[in-house]
Protein backbone atom coordinates (compact mmCIF):
# COMPACT_ATOMS: atom_id res chain seq x y z
CA UNK A 1 0.00 0.00 0.00
CA UNK A 2 1.19 3.47 -0.82
CA UNK A 3 0.27 5.49 2.23
CA UNK A 4 2.67 8.42 2.49
CA UNK A 5 3.63 9.72 5.93
CA UNK A 6 5.41 13.02 5.53
CA UNK A 7 6.45 15.64 8.07
CA UNK A 8 6.99 19.28 7.24
CA UNK A 9 10.51 20.53 7.91
CA UNK A 10 11.03 21.52 11.54
CA UNK A 11 14.02 22.23 13.72
CA UNK A 12 15.79 19.01 14.78
CA UNK A 13 15.82 18.16 18.43
CA UNK A 14 18.36 16.26 20.49
CA UNK A 15 17.63 12.81 21.94
CA UNK A 16 17.00 12.73 25.66
CA UNK A 17 16.99 9.79 28.02
CA UNK A 18 13.48 8.55 28.79
CA UNK A 19 12.33 8.47 32.45
CA UNK A 20 11.93 5.20 34.25
CA UNK A 21 8.14 5.38 33.80
CA UNK A 22 6.47 5.61 30.43
CA UNK A 23 3.20 6.26 28.71
CA UNK A 24 2.56 3.27 26.47
CA UNK A 25 1.93 4.10 22.79
CA UNK A 26 0.74 1.39 20.38
CA UNK A 27 1.61 2.00 16.72
CA UNK A 28 -0.44 -0.04 14.27
CA UNK A 29 0.50 0.41 10.61
CA UNK A 30 1.58 -1.92 7.79
CA UNK A 31 4.47 0.33 6.72
CA UNK A 32 7.70 0.09 8.76
CA UNK A 33 8.64 3.64 7.75
CA UNK A 34 5.59 4.99 9.57
CA UNK A 35 6.73 3.31 12.79
CA UNK A 36 10.25 4.69 12.42
CA UNK A 37 9.25 8.28 11.68
CA UNK A 38 6.63 8.31 14.47
CA UNK A 39 9.22 7.23 17.03
CA UNK A 40 11.67 9.80 15.67
CA UNK A 41 9.13 12.62 15.89
CA UNK A 42 8.21 11.79 19.48
CA UNK A 43 11.60 10.67 20.77
CA UNK A 44 11.94 13.54 23.29
CA UNK A 45 8.30 13.71 24.32
CA UNK A 46 7.67 14.18 28.04
CA UNK A 47 4.44 14.57 29.97
CA UNK A 48 4.18 14.70 33.79
CA UNK A 49 7.74 13.50 34.09
CA UNK A 50 7.15 10.45 31.90
CA UNK A 51 8.39 9.70 28.41
CA UNK A 52 6.86 7.40 25.81
CA UNK A 53 7.42 3.71 25.17
CA UNK A 54 6.38 2.35 21.79
CA UNK A 55 4.93 -1.03 20.85
CA UNK A 56 4.45 -1.92 17.18
CA UNK A 57 2.02 -4.06 15.18
CA UNK A 58 1.93 -4.32 11.37
CA UNK A 59 -1.53 -5.78 10.79
CA UNK A 60 -4.96 -5.82 12.34
CA UNK A 61 -4.50 -9.30 13.79
CA UNK A 62 -1.16 -8.35 15.35
CA UNK A 63 -2.82 -5.24 16.78
CA UNK A 64 -5.49 -7.28 18.56
CA UNK A 65 -2.82 -9.38 20.28
CA UNK A 66 -0.92 -6.22 21.22
CA UNK A 67 -4.07 -4.67 22.70
CA UNK A 68 -4.65 -7.76 24.85
CA UNK A 69 -1.03 -7.71 26.04
CA UNK A 70 -1.08 -3.99 26.92
CA UNK A 71 -4.50 -2.99 28.29
CA UNK A 72 -2.82 -0.05 30.04
CA UNK A 73 -1.73 1.60 26.78
CA UNK A 74 -2.48 5.33 26.77
CA UNK A 75 -2.73 5.88 23.01
CA UNK A 76 -3.32 3.75 19.93
CA UNK A 77 -2.01 5.31 16.68
CA UNK A 78 -4.05 3.32 14.19
CA UNK A 79 -3.87 3.03 10.40
CA UNK A 80 -7.11 2.23 8.54
CA UNK A 81 -6.05 0.34 5.42
CA UNK A 82 -3.75 -2.62 6.12
CA UNK A 83 -4.39 -6.27 5.16
CA UNK A 84 -7.96 -5.20 4.35
CA UNK A 85 -9.55 -1.87 3.57
CA UNK A 86 -11.21 -1.70 7.01
CA UNK A 87 -8.65 -3.57 9.14
CA UNK A 88 -8.03 -0.51 11.33
CA UNK A 89 -11.72 0.06 11.89
CA UNK A 90 -12.11 -3.56 12.98
CA UNK A 91 -9.27 -3.02 15.45
CA UNK A 92 -11.06 0.07 16.83
CA UNK A 93 -14.22 -2.00 17.29
CA UNK A 94 -12.21 -4.82 18.88
CA UNK A 95 -10.55 -2.65 21.54
CA UNK A 96 -13.87 -1.10 22.61
CA UNK A 97 -16.20 -4.10 22.36
CA UNK A 98 -14.16 -7.30 22.66
CA UNK A 99 -11.32 -6.05 24.88
CA UNK A 100 -13.76 -3.76 26.72
CA UNK A 101 -11.09 -1.07 26.88
CA UNK A 102 -12.64 2.38 26.95
CA UNK A 103 -9.59 4.16 28.37
CA UNK A 104 -7.00 3.97 25.59
CA UNK A 105 -7.25 7.00 23.28
CA UNK A 106 -7.48 6.07 19.59
CA UNK A 107 -5.95 8.39 16.98
CA UNK A 108 -6.92 7.16 13.53
CA UNK A 109 -4.33 7.95 10.84
CA UNK A 110 -5.04 7.27 7.22
CA UNK A 111 -3.34 7.98 3.92
CA UNK A 112 -6.54 7.24 2.02
CA UNK A 113 -9.30 9.40 3.54
CA UNK A 114 -11.72 8.25 0.83
CA UNK A 115 -11.64 4.71 2.23
CA UNK A 116 -12.85 5.93 5.63
CA UNK A 117 -14.54 9.35 5.49
CA UNK A 118 -13.96 11.31 8.70
CA UNK A 119 -17.61 12.04 9.47
CA UNK A 120 -18.68 8.44 8.97
CA UNK A 121 -15.85 7.06 11.07
CA UNK A 122 -16.31 9.50 13.95
CA UNK A 123 -20.05 8.75 14.10
CA UNK A 124 -19.85 4.95 13.79
CA UNK A 125 -16.65 4.14 15.71
CA UNK A 126 -15.51 5.09 19.21
CA UNK A 127 -12.32 6.87 18.18
CA UNK A 128 -10.93 10.07 19.65
CA UNK A 129 -9.12 11.78 16.79
CA UNK A 130 -8.86 11.50 13.02
CA UNK A 131 -5.79 12.57 11.07
CA UNK A 132 -4.81 12.46 7.43
CA UNK A 133 -1.19 11.34 7.09
CA UNK A 134 -0.47 13.82 4.32
CA UNK A 135 -1.39 16.74 6.57
CA UNK A 136 0.14 15.42 9.79
CA UNK A 137 3.36 17.30 10.59
CA UNK A 138 5.60 16.43 13.51
CA UNK A 139 4.19 19.39 15.44
CA UNK A 140 0.59 18.33 14.77
CA UNK A 141 1.43 14.79 15.86
CA UNK A 142 3.00 16.18 19.03
CA UNK A 143 -0.15 18.24 19.72
CA UNK A 144 -2.45 15.28 19.07
CA UNK A 145 -0.47 13.01 21.39
CA UNK A 146 -0.26 15.66 24.12
CA UNK A 147 -4.01 16.36 24.08
CA UNK A 148 -4.78 12.61 24.03
CA UNK A 149 -2.49 11.97 26.98
CA UNK A 150 -4.22 14.72 28.95
CA UNK A 151 -7.57 13.12 28.15
CA UNK A 152 -6.22 9.71 29.17
CA UNK A 153 -4.87 11.14 32.43
CA UNK A 154 -8.21 12.74 33.23
CA UNK A 155 -10.18 9.59 32.40
CA UNK A 156 -7.88 7.45 34.54
CA UNK A 157 -8.14 10.02 37.34
CA UNK A 158 -11.93 9.76 37.25
CA UNK A 159 -11.77 5.96 37.22
CA UNK A 160 -9.29 5.84 40.10
CA UNK A 161 -11.47 8.26 42.03
CA UNK A 162 -14.44 5.98 41.40
CA UNK A 163 -12.52 3.01 42.77
CA UNK A 164 -11.46 5.08 45.75
CA UNK A 165 -15.06 6.14 46.38
CA UNK A 166 -16.19 2.52 46.13
CA UNK A 167 -13.74 1.58 48.87
CA UNK A 168 -14.90 4.48 51.03
CA UNK A 169 -18.60 3.77 50.54
CA UNK A 170 -18.15 0.03 51.09
CA UNK A 171 -16.11 0.62 54.24
CA UNK A 172 -18.49 3.28 55.54
CA UNK A 173 -21.30 0.72 55.92
CA UNK A 174 -19.28 -0.89 58.69
CA UNK A 175 -16.78 1.81 59.57
CA UNK A 176 -16.21 0.90 63.20
CA UNK A 177 -14.47 -2.38 62.55
CA UNK A 178 -10.75 -2.66 61.97
CA UNK A 179 -10.65 -4.17 58.48
CA UNK A 180 -13.31 -1.85 56.99
CA UNK A 181 -11.43 1.05 58.58
CA UNK A 182 -8.29 0.00 56.73
CA UNK A 183 -10.28 -0.08 53.48
CA UNK A 184 -11.75 3.33 54.30
CA UNK A 185 -8.31 4.87 54.76
CA UNK A 186 -6.99 3.05 51.69
CA UNK A 187 -9.85 4.52 49.64
CA UNK A 188 -9.12 8.01 50.92
CA UNK A 189 -5.43 7.66 50.11
CA UNK A 190 -6.28 6.52 46.59
CA UNK A 191 -8.67 9.43 46.17
CA UNK A 192 -6.09 11.87 47.49
CA UNK A 193 -3.43 10.59 45.08
CA UNK A 194 -5.58 11.40 42.10
CA UNK A 195 -7.02 14.64 43.42
CA UNK A 196 -3.50 15.98 43.92
CA UNK A 197 -2.41 14.44 40.61
CA UNK A 198 1.06 13.68 39.34
CA UNK A 199 2.21 11.90 42.52
CA UNK A 200 4.07 8.63 42.11
CA UNK A 201 3.55 7.44 45.70
CA UNK A 202 1.19 8.20 48.58
CA UNK A 203 1.65 6.63 52.03
CA UNK A 204 -0.33 6.93 55.27
CA UNK A 205 1.44 5.61 58.37
CA UNK A 206 0.18 5.33 61.97
CA UNK A 207 2.27 5.41 65.14
CA UNK A 208 2.62 2.66 67.71
CA UNK A 209 1.62 3.47 71.30
CA UNK A 210 5.13 4.63 72.20
CA UNK A 211 5.47 6.80 69.09
CA UNK A 212 8.81 5.19 68.27
CA UNK A 213 7.70 3.72 64.96
CA UNK A 214 5.24 4.62 62.21
CA UNK A 215 3.87 1.71 60.19
CA UNK A 216 2.31 2.16 56.73
CA UNK A 217 -1.44 1.49 56.96
CA UNK A 218 -2.41 2.49 53.40
CA UNK A 219 -0.45 3.10 50.20
CA UNK A 220 -1.06 4.00 46.57
CA UNK A 221 1.28 4.18 43.59
CA UNK A 222 4.82 2.86 43.36
CA UNK A 223 5.59 -0.19 45.54
CA UNK A 224 2.21 0.21 47.27
CA UNK A 225 1.74 -3.51 47.93
CA UNK A 226 5.16 -4.03 49.49
CA UNK A 227 4.98 -0.78 51.46
CA UNK A 228 1.89 -1.64 53.52
CA UNK A 229 2.97 -3.01 56.89
CA UNK A 230 6.50 -1.61 56.61
CA UNK A 231 7.88 1.19 58.76
CA UNK A 232 7.64 4.61 57.11
CA UNK A 233 11.37 5.18 57.58
CA UNK A 234 12.20 2.14 55.47
CA UNK A 235 10.13 3.12 52.41
CA UNK A 236 10.51 6.89 51.97
CA UNK A 237 13.49 8.50 50.15
CA UNK A 238 16.43 9.88 52.09
CA UNK A 239 15.54 13.53 51.43
CA UNK A 240 12.14 12.98 53.05
CA UNK A 241 13.66 10.93 55.85
CA UNK A 242 15.84 13.90 56.75
CA UNK A 243 12.71 16.00 57.44
CA UNK A 244 10.59 13.30 59.12
CA UNK A 245 11.80 13.88 62.69
CA UNK A 246 11.03 17.62 62.57
CA UNK A 247 7.56 17.04 61.10
CA UNK A 248 6.71 14.56 63.86
CA UNK A 249 8.27 16.59 66.65
CA UNK A 250 6.52 19.83 65.63
CA UNK A 251 3.25 18.20 64.53
CA UNK A 252 3.72 20.14 61.30
CA UNK A 253 4.24 19.69 57.59
CA UNK A 254 7.05 19.99 55.07
CA UNK A 255 6.71 20.76 51.35
CA UNK A 256 9.79 19.63 49.46
CA UNK A 257 10.62 20.05 45.81
CA UNK A 258 8.82 16.85 44.81
CA UNK A 259 7.38 15.48 48.06
CA UNK A 260 5.16 16.37 51.02
CA UNK A 261 5.28 15.21 54.64
CA UNK A 262 2.32 16.05 56.85
CA UNK A 263 1.59 15.13 60.45
CA UNK A 264 -2.00 14.07 61.25
CA UNK A 265 -2.63 14.83 64.94
CA UNK A 266 -4.61 12.37 67.03
CA UNK A 267 -7.16 13.60 69.59
CA UNK A 268 -7.30 10.41 71.63
CA UNK A 269 -3.69 9.20 71.71
CA UNK A 270 -0.36 10.87 72.26
CA UNK A 271 0.88 10.02 68.77
CA UNK A 272 -0.89 10.47 65.45
CA UNK A 273 -0.09 9.55 61.86
CA UNK A 274 2.07 10.81 59.00
CA UNK A 275 1.08 11.37 55.37
CA UNK A 276 3.78 11.15 52.69
CA UNK A 277 3.27 12.09 49.03
CA UNK A 278 6.29 11.59 46.78
CA UNK A 279 7.36 11.91 43.17
CA UNK A 280 5.35 15.08 42.51
CA UNK A 281 5.69 16.33 38.94
CA UNK A 282 4.31 19.80 39.59
CA UNK A 283 4.27 22.53 42.24
CA UNK A 284 1.31 22.22 44.58
CA UNK A 285 -1.20 25.05 44.63
CA UNK A 286 -2.93 26.71 47.59
CA UNK A 287 -5.98 24.54 46.84
CA UNK A 288 -3.79 21.43 47.03
CA UNK A 289 -2.50 22.54 50.42
CA UNK A 290 -6.08 23.02 51.59
CA UNK A 291 -7.08 19.51 50.43
CA UNK A 292 -4.08 18.00 52.21
CA UNK A 293 -4.96 19.83 55.41
CA UNK A 294 -8.55 18.58 55.24
CA UNK A 295 -7.29 15.05 54.74
CA UNK A 296 -4.90 15.32 57.67
CA UNK A 297 -7.64 16.53 59.98
CA UNK A 298 -10.55 14.33 58.93
CA UNK A 299 -8.95 10.97 58.22
CA UNK A 300 -7.35 11.10 61.66
CA UNK A 301 -10.73 11.79 63.26
CA UNK A 302 -12.09 8.63 61.64
CA UNK A 303 -9.02 6.72 62.76
CA UNK A 304 -9.41 8.11 66.28
CA UNK A 305 -13.01 6.88 66.44
CA UNK A 306 -11.88 3.34 65.67
CA UNK A 307 -8.99 3.56 68.13
CA UNK A 308 -11.37 4.68 70.89
CA UNK A 309 -13.77 1.89 70.01
CA UNK A 310 -10.94 -0.64 70.18
CA UNK A 311 -9.95 0.73 73.59
CA UNK A 312 -13.56 0.28 74.71
CA UNK A 313 -13.57 -3.28 73.38
CA UNK A 314 -10.49 -4.20 75.37
CA UNK A 315 -11.92 -2.55 78.48
CA UNK A 316 -15.21 -4.45 78.19
CA UNK A 317 -13.36 -7.71 77.54
CA UNK A 318 -11.37 -7.20 80.74
CA UNK A 319 -14.61 -6.55 82.64
CA UNK A 320 -16.14 -9.76 81.24
CA UNK A 321 -13.01 -11.70 82.23
CA UNK A 322 -13.14 -10.21 85.73
CA UNK A 323 -16.79 -11.20 86.07
CA UNK A 324 -16.02 -14.76 85.00
CA UNK A 325 -13.08 -14.90 87.42
CA UNK A 326 -15.27 -13.60 90.27
CA UNK A 327 -17.99 -16.14 89.47
CA UNK A 328 -15.43 -18.93 89.29
CA UNK A 329 -14.28 -18.03 92.82
CA UNK A 330 -17.90 -18.27 94.00
CA UNK A 331 -18.98 -21.10 91.73
CA UNK A 332 -21.31 -22.85 94.16
CA UNK A 333 -23.15 -19.60 94.86
CA UNK A 334 -23.52 -19.04 91.10
CA UNK A 335 -25.10 -22.46 90.65
CA UNK A 336 -27.39 -21.93 93.64
CA UNK A 337 -28.75 -18.77 92.05
CA UNK A 338 -29.16 -20.01 88.47
CA UNK A 339 -31.27 -22.93 87.31
CA UNK A 340 -29.90 -22.52 83.79
CA UNK A 341 -26.37 -22.64 85.15
CA UNK A 342 -27.14 -25.90 86.96
CA UNK A 343 -28.62 -27.46 83.82
CA UNK A 344 -25.64 -26.37 81.70
CA UNK A 345 -23.25 -27.71 84.33
CA UNK A 346 -24.99 -31.10 84.52
CA UNK A 347 -25.14 -31.48 80.74
CA UNK A 348 -21.45 -30.61 80.46
CA UNK A 349 -20.52 -33.09 83.16
CA UNK A 350 -22.17 -35.84 81.13
CA UNK A 351 -20.44 -35.08 77.82
CA UNK A 352 -17.24 -33.18 78.64
CA UNK A 353 -16.52 -32.98 82.35
CA UNK A 354 -13.26 -31.01 81.92
CA UNK A 355 -15.18 -28.04 80.48
CA UNK A 356 -18.24 -28.28 82.75
CA UNK A 357 -17.39 -25.37 85.05
CA UNK A 358 -16.34 -22.99 82.26
CA UNK A 359 -19.48 -23.83 80.25
CA UNK A 360 -21.75 -23.22 83.24
CA UNK A 361 -20.01 -19.90 83.91
CA UNK A 362 -20.42 -18.95 80.24
CA UNK A 363 -24.21 -19.14 80.64
CA UNK A 364 -24.35 -15.83 82.51
CA UNK A 365 -22.72 -13.94 79.59
CA UNK A 366 -24.71 -15.91 77.04
CA UNK A 367 -27.96 -15.04 78.82
CA UNK A 368 -27.11 -11.32 78.93
CA UNK A 369 -27.02 -11.26 75.14
CA UNK A 370 -30.41 -12.93 74.65
CA UNK A 371 -32.23 -9.60 73.91
CA UNK A 372 -29.95 -9.18 70.89
CA UNK A 373 -31.12 -12.51 69.54
CA UNK A 374 -34.73 -11.37 69.18
CA UNK A 375 -33.91 -9.07 66.27
CA UNK A 376 -35.22 -11.33 63.52
CA UNK A 377 -37.81 -13.95 62.77
CA UNK A 378 -36.46 -17.48 62.67
CA UNK A 379 -38.63 -18.13 59.63
CA UNK A 380 -36.63 -15.89 57.33
CA UNK A 381 -33.05 -16.94 56.65
CA UNK A 382 -32.02 -13.50 55.31
CA UNK A 383 -33.24 -11.85 58.51
CA UNK A 384 -31.36 -14.40 60.59
CA UNK A 385 -28.16 -13.47 58.76
CA UNK A 386 -28.78 -9.78 59.53
CA UNK A 387 -29.50 -10.68 63.13
CA UNK A 388 -26.27 -12.65 63.36
CA UNK A 389 -24.31 -9.70 61.96
CA UNK A 390 -25.80 -7.51 64.68
CA UNK A 391 -24.78 -10.06 67.31
CA UNK A 392 -21.24 -10.26 65.91
CA UNK A 393 -20.83 -6.46 65.92
CA UNK A 394 -22.41 -5.97 69.34
CA UNK A 395 -20.26 -8.64 70.94
CA UNK A 396 -17.02 -7.77 69.19
CA UNK A 397 -15.47 -6.86 72.53
CA UNK A 398 -15.71 -10.48 73.71
CA UNK A 399 -13.28 -11.54 70.97
CA UNK A 400 -10.57 -10.01 73.16
CA UNK A 401 -11.62 -12.02 76.21
CA UNK A 402 -8.98 -14.31 77.67
CA UNK A 403 -10.99 -16.25 80.28
CA UNK A 404 -12.17 -19.65 79.03
CA UNK A 405 -15.77 -18.92 79.98
CA UNK A 406 -15.73 -15.59 78.12
CA UNK A 407 -14.47 -17.32 75.00
CA UNK A 408 -17.10 -20.07 75.23
CA UNK A 409 -19.92 -17.55 75.66
CA UNK A 410 -18.75 -15.54 72.66
CA UNK A 411 -18.37 -18.62 70.48
CA UNK A 412 -21.84 -19.88 71.41
CA UNK A 413 -23.41 -16.53 70.49
CA UNK A 414 -21.65 -16.54 67.13
CA UNK A 415 -22.52 -20.19 66.46
CA UNK A 416 -26.11 -20.10 67.72
CA UNK A 417 -27.56 -20.42 64.19
CA UNK A 418 -25.16 -23.14 63.02
CA UNK A 419 -26.51 -26.68 62.55
CA UNK A 420 -24.97 -30.10 62.98
CA UNK A 421 -25.91 -30.99 59.38
CA UNK A 422 -24.09 -27.94 57.96
CA UNK A 423 -27.22 -26.05 56.84
CA UNK A 424 -26.92 -23.27 59.40
CA UNK A 425 -25.66 -19.69 59.41
CA UNK A 426 -23.47 -17.73 59.02
CA UNK A 427 -20.63 -20.08 58.02
CA UNK A 428 -22.41 -23.38 57.48
CA UNK A 429 -20.28 -25.16 60.07
CA UNK A 430 -20.85 -28.88 60.31
CA UNK A 431 -20.50 -31.59 62.95
CA UNK A 432 -17.65 -31.24 65.38
CA UNK A 433 -16.70 -27.83 63.93
CA UNK A 434 -19.44 -26.52 66.23
CA UNK A 435 -18.20 -26.39 69.82
CA UNK A 436 -19.74 -28.89 72.24
CA UNK A 437 -20.09 -26.06 74.75
CA UNK A 438 -22.20 -24.20 72.17
CA UNK A 439 -24.57 -27.16 71.89
CA UNK A 440 -24.80 -27.38 75.70
CA UNK A 441 -25.74 -23.72 76.06
CA UNK A 442 -28.25 -23.80 73.19
CA UNK A 443 -29.95 -26.94 74.50
CA UNK A 444 -29.99 -25.45 78.02
CA UNK A 445 -31.84 -22.42 76.63
CA UNK A 446 -34.34 -24.64 74.81
CA UNK A 447 -34.93 -26.98 77.75
CA UNK A 448 -35.57 -24.10 80.16
CA UNK A 449 -38.22 -22.70 77.81
CA UNK A 450 -39.92 -26.10 77.53
CA UNK A 451 -39.81 -26.62 81.28
CA UNK A 452 -41.45 -23.21 81.81
CA UNK A 453 -44.17 -24.17 79.33
CA UNK A 454 -44.60 -27.46 81.24
CA UNK A 455 -43.93 -29.49 78.11
CA UNK A 456 -43.97 -33.20 79.00
CA UNK A 457 -40.85 -35.33 78.87
CA UNK A 458 -42.46 -37.43 76.13
CA UNK A 459 -43.04 -34.37 73.93
CA UNK A 460 -39.50 -33.10 74.59
CA UNK A 461 -38.11 -36.52 73.65
CA UNK A 462 -40.11 -36.51 70.40
CA UNK A 463 -38.86 -33.05 69.48
CA UNK A 464 -35.24 -33.83 70.29
CA UNK A 465 -35.37 -37.12 68.40
CA UNK A 466 -36.43 -35.08 65.37
CA UNK A 467 -33.42 -32.76 65.83
CA UNK A 468 -30.80 -35.54 66.05
CA UNK A 469 -28.22 -35.08 63.34
CA UNK A 470 -29.91 -31.89 62.19
CA UNK A 471 -29.37 -29.28 64.89
CA UNK A 472 -27.46 -31.31 67.48
CA UNK A 473 -25.00 -34.16 67.69
CA UNK A 474 -26.91 -37.47 68.00
CA UNK A 475 -24.54 -38.69 70.72
CA UNK A 476 -24.99 -35.47 72.70
CA UNK A 477 -28.79 -35.69 72.54
CA UNK A 478 -28.71 -39.34 73.65
CA UNK A 479 -26.90 -38.26 76.82
CA UNK A 480 -29.26 -35.33 77.33
CA UNK A 481 -32.38 -37.52 77.00
CA UNK A 482 -31.07 -39.88 79.66
CA UNK A 483 -30.74 -36.90 82.03
CA UNK A 484 -34.10 -35.33 81.18
CA UNK A 485 -35.97 -36.16 84.43
CA UNK A 486 -32.97 -35.04 86.51
CA UNK A 487 -32.59 -31.80 84.55
CA UNK A 488 -36.27 -30.95 85.05
CA UNK A 489 -35.86 -31.15 88.81
CA UNK A 490 -32.70 -29.03 89.07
Amino acid sequence: MSNQFMFADEASQQNTKLPTEYWKILIVDDEPEVHAVTKLALNDFNFLGRGLKFYSAFSGEEAKKLIDEHPDAAILLLDVVMETDDAGLQVARYIREKADNHFTRIILRTGQPGQAPERTVIVNYDINDYKSKTELTAQKLFTAVMSSLRSYRDIMSIDQSRHGLEKIISASTNLYALQPMNSFVDGLVQQLSWVIGGAKQTLYATANEEGTSYKVLAAHGEDSQVSVGQTLRSVIPSKALAELENVIANHGSFYGEDFVLMYCRSHCRAHGSVLFIGGLSRTLTADDHHVLQLFAENVQLAQDNVVCLEDSDHFLARLADQLMLHNANHFNNVLDGSREGRIAYRLSQAVNADEAEATALAWSLFAQARPLLDCASTAVAANETTCQQRVARSLRALTHGEHEATQKAHRALIERLERWDGLGLPEGKQGSDIALSTQVLLLTEQLVDWFKEETSDADIKTRLDDEKGRYYSPEFLEQALKLLPELRNL
